[in-house]
């Protein structure tokens, strides 16, 4: 197990959390636990409540949706936060697509971290935002060849 120290040293070299004060390193630092997980392992089930969110800090991630994998996260990326942050049961299965390192944040912890840290709840925004701005560009492509009625 990593101590606060080391985990403040990942979580400053991942995107989203480079501009973080130290106060905010050492809250995220002291909220997350580092967890190794093997390649085909599920982080998420689809349909469970959220009790953790993860930040990819080393592999790749799966997010599939009945069978068909709708994305691939990476280093930096976080996962698992929506049914933390709506309440509703997982919407995906997340899968290591390959050997993962991830940290790993309690249901809790995520939320008293959106309340008080500027740079987690802006690197949640950031990545929704290029959530929907792919699905728009996907929905256009789809609309596009649709045949005129």
């Amino acid at each position: 197990m990593r101590n606060r120290d080391e985990k403040i040293e990942l979580l400053r070299q991942l995107p989203p959390f480079t501009g973080a004060t130290a106060r905010e390193l050492r809250a995220l630092a002291s909220a997350t636990e580092v967890c190794d997980v093997e390649a085909g392992r599920h982080l998420c089930r689809a349909g469970r409540r959220a009790v953790e969110a993860y930040v990819v800090v080393r592999g790749m991630v799966d997010v599939v949706i009945e069978g068909a994998t709708v994305a691939t996260l990476r280093r930096g990326q976080l996962v698992g936060e929506m049914g933390i942050i709506d309440g509703q049961p997982r919407s995906a299965d997340v899968v290591a697509a390959s050997d993962v390192t991830v940290l790993a944040i309690a249901a809790p912890a995520l939320r008293a971290l959106i309340e008080d840290s500027h740079v987690v709840r802006r690197a949640l925004l950031s990545q929704l935002a290029d959530r929907v701005r792919s699905l728009d560009l996907e929905l256009a492509v789809v609309a596009s060849r649709a045949p005129a009625a």
